[in-house]
């Protein structure tokens, strides 16, 4: 697909928020993230991939905002983003997928650098990551175990089913009787991948806004759990 061939948008991208967070059994992490803070506090929020450690990292970033306090946003698996921490400063300052830079030793010293200049100048701080086990250096390590460690653990399958009805909702995608149940048994049991369905469901209907069905027409359910085709074919 070339950049003239590209859907248009009919609606906003999803923000994300506290309020459209599925906690499940992370309803007190949540409320840490939200209410709890700490002034100067330092916090890691570890969780498996596509457990929504993105998701609470933005919502904390702009609950910060929304409060009044400067707060910078470094993404690390973007990018350019690792030159951001020689620079950065701010009441707060949120680090998404810490763990990217594990392992990389010039990138390593410039975290570490960071975490030194924020600890003098008592910044706050919220990480997330799957885990600190994989960086190499050892002050580090250290300087990332002075952090709260805040567990996230994946949606049950109730929970999973409570964000496809709101996912559905937000991207008006109607949903016929049986899909949901068709979504769990079939697709990754991943919050952020099923993320993804609803948002490619919501695409493909368009304007239209045709009802995904199944069990009976399973056929647009297979639509929606398969990887789109590159263009051409």
């Amino acid at each position: 697909m070339n950049r003239f061939q590209l859907p248009l948008a009919l609606k906003p991208p999803r923000r994300p928020s506290f309020d459209n967070f599925i906690a499940g059994s992370n309803r007190a992490v949540v409320g840490t993230l939200r209410d709890g803070l700490e002034s100067a506090g330092w916090y890691f929020l570890r969780g498996p991939a596509g457990s929504g450690r993105s998701h609470l990292v933005a919502s904390a970033f702009a609950e910060r905002c929304r409060r009044g306090e400067s707060a910078r946003f470094i993404a690390l698996s973007q990018p350019d983003q690792v030159e951001l921490l020689a620079h950065t400063c701010g009441d707060w300052i949120m680090i998404d997928d810490v763990d990217v830079v594990a392992g990389v030793g010039e990138a390593e010293h410039s975290l570490f650098s960071a975490l030194n200049r924020w600890r003098d100048e008592r910044c706050g701080l919220i990480m997330s990551g799957r885990g600190r086990d994989r960086f190499e250096l050892p002050d580090l390590r250290s300087r990332l175990d002075q952090a709260v460690r805040l567990a996230l653990t994946p949606l049950d399958e109730a929970g999973l089913a409570q964000l496809i009805r709101q996912l559905a909702e937000e991207h008006e995608v109607p949903l016929g009787r049986g899909v949901i149940d068709y979504l769990l048994s079939r697709a990754p049991r991943n919050a952020a991948r099923l993320s993804e369905l609803i948002e490619r469901c919501s695409r493909r209907a368009g304007p239209t806004a045709r009802r995904v069905r199944s069990p009976g027409a399973r056929t647009d359910c297979r639509l929606l759990i398969a990887p789109a085709r590159p263009s051409g074919q």
